[in-house]
This record gives C-alpha cells, structure tokens and sequence, in this order.
C-alpha cells in the first residue's frame, strides 16, 4: 500500500471512529431522556408530577417536566462524550472525568432553568444521569458493554463504573460545608440527618439502581405499568429520599417507607392497586410530601433497562 494509500485508510478510520462516537453519545442521551419521560408519564404515582396529579408541585405539572426532559438532551449527549473520550486513554483518571462531569452537570442545571424558569424540575435526576452518561460512555468507547445481553450483568457492570468516577465525592463535597453560609436542601439534609443523599449512592456504586433492576426484572407476570409501579413503590419503602427528609422531615419518611412497603406486600394489582396508590398520592399532598430522589432512582433504573435492550 502506498504512503498516500495509508494515509487515505487512516483519515477513513477516524472518520469512522468520531462517527461512531457520536452515534453512541447521542443513543445514550436519547436513552436517558426517555427514561425521564417514561417516569413522568407513569401513573398513579404518590406525590409525585404525572399526567393527571401534579403531585405535591404547585410549580410545576406534566408538560413542564416533558419540556425539562427535552432541554437537557445535548447536555446528557456531552456527558456521554466525556466518558466515551476518556476510554482513549491509557489510564482514565477518575477524578478529572469527575471534575468535567460536574461542569457538564451545571450547564445542564442552566439549561433546565432556562427552560423551566427557574423551577427545579430535573436537579437530582441531572446528577444521577451524569455519571450513568459518563460511565456508560466510557465502557462504550472501551468496548466493555459489547455482548452483555443481561440487564442485571450490564447494571452490575455500569455502576461499579459509576462508584470508580464518584470514589471520594462526598468527603470532597461535605468537607466544610458546615461553615458555608448558603447551603443547598443536599447539604443540609447531611448536617441535619447524616444522611449523603445521590452522592452516597453514587459513590457505592447505585446499589439502590442495582437492587431495583433486579427487582423489576422479576415482575414478568405483571404488566409493564404495574411492574413500574411496584418498582418505584419498592425504591421508596427502602430510599432515605433527601427529598422528603428537607421537606417533611424522618417521621414523615419512615411513615412514607411504610406506607410503600405495605402495598407492595399486598400483591395487588390493576384498579386496586391504582386505588391505593391514589390515595398515598393525596396523603403526600396533604403533607406536602414529594419521593423525588426516589424517582430520579427509578428513571435510572429505567434507563439501565433501556440499555440492555430490557
């Protein structure tokens, strides 16, 4: 072969690489979008915005959260990017994908904001899905995720991807925290309750995502809506969802976990358990009561069984 030949071939496979690269990142993001909106879309739900409750939300409702999920499709696509350049290197270095992951994850805050004028709609969905981007898309470009068909394997796979990219994020950031001045409801659930939130979950590995994978996995003889619907009643009866923690405090959680955990004990299914659920859902209303950590913990899940082809 030529030089010129050899040239010609070598400009053709990085074509074909960058290609590829930007195939993958845009599937992933594409992935995690619609596992937003399949969250949102589900319901009965307690507390929570779908497309006939607004839940304990006065500031926000079904449309607007369709409309979140939208504006923060490059933002996901950038995170997937950073992972997916990573897997070049020799040695990824967790922390300096951690550093680019979280500047990523701001301007996806700013996106959100913009489009939702100024309502949280998506902030701990956001970080949770930065690193599940940024994981996946390293093992993507490592090409680690090629032939695992199993979605419990590939979860496995995935979050101990995830807990090697968060290794010391909550002593890098709690430390000090109790001397800030302004404090996020993150930071304040940890001072009040101990309690690290996303963060502690990210950096175990997502055993709540894992568990929850599993768990769904096992409902083949329910239909797709209340399989989802146990899964997510299950990830609250067992979540320290920060969420109610700043809002209504640990009585108000436990009584919540309880309340979850008995309906999924009970086995209903159909109209009777979207009757019981309904009523939860006017039980957290009254209480100002809203499980979000715990469904940014479903959406990921949704999101692992995406991936898998589930």
């Amino acid at each position: 072969m030529s030089l010129v030949n050899k040239g010609d071939a070598a400009e053709g496979a990085s074509a074909d690489r960058v290609e590829k690269a930007d195939r993958v990142c845009k599937e992933l993001a594409a992935l995690a979008v619609k596992a937003l909106l399949d969250e949102a879309a589900l319901f009965p739900k307690p507390g929570l915005v779908d497309p006939v409750s607004q839940g304990a939300h006065s500031d926000m409702d079904f449309a607007t959260l369709v409309r979140s999920a939208a504006a923060l499709q490059q933002g996901f696509y950038e995170c997937a990017r950073i992972g997916y350049k990573s897997a070049a290197q020799a040695q990824p270095i967790a922390a300096a994908i951690r550093k680019r992951l979280r500047t990523a994850g701001l301007a996806l805050e700013k996106a959100m904001f913009a489009e939702t004028h100024g309502v949280n709609t998506h902030k701990g969905a956001i970080f949770i899905f930065a690193y599940l981007l940024g994981a996946a898309g390293l093992l993507s470009g490592a090409t680690q995720l090629d032939g695992i068909h199993s979605v419990v394997e590939l979860t496995e796979t995935l979050c101990a991807q995830v807990r090697v990219l968060a290794a010391g994020l909550c002593s890098e950031d709690m430390a000090g925290v109790s001397a800030k001045r302004t404090l996020t409801h993150g930071e304040q659930v940890f001072l009040q309750y101990g309690c690290t939130g996303i963060r502690g979950e990210a950096e175990a590995g997502l055993p709540l995502v894992q568990r929850n994978v599993a768990y769904l996995a096992g409902l083949t003889h329910l239909t797709q809506r209340d399989a989802y619907l146990y899964t997510l009643l299950h990830i609250i009866a067992e979540n320290k969802d920060t969420n109610v923690l700043f809002r209504a405090g640990s009585t108000a959680l436990r009584d919540l976990q309880t309340r979850c955990a008995s309906i999924v004990k009970s086995g209903a299914t159909g109209a009777t358990l979207y009757a019981a659920v309904e009523a939860l859902d006017v039980y957290c209303i009254e209480r100002h009561i809203s499980p979000g950590g715990s469904a940014d913990i479903f959406a990921a899940v949704l999101f692992c069984r995406s991936l898998a082809g589930a």
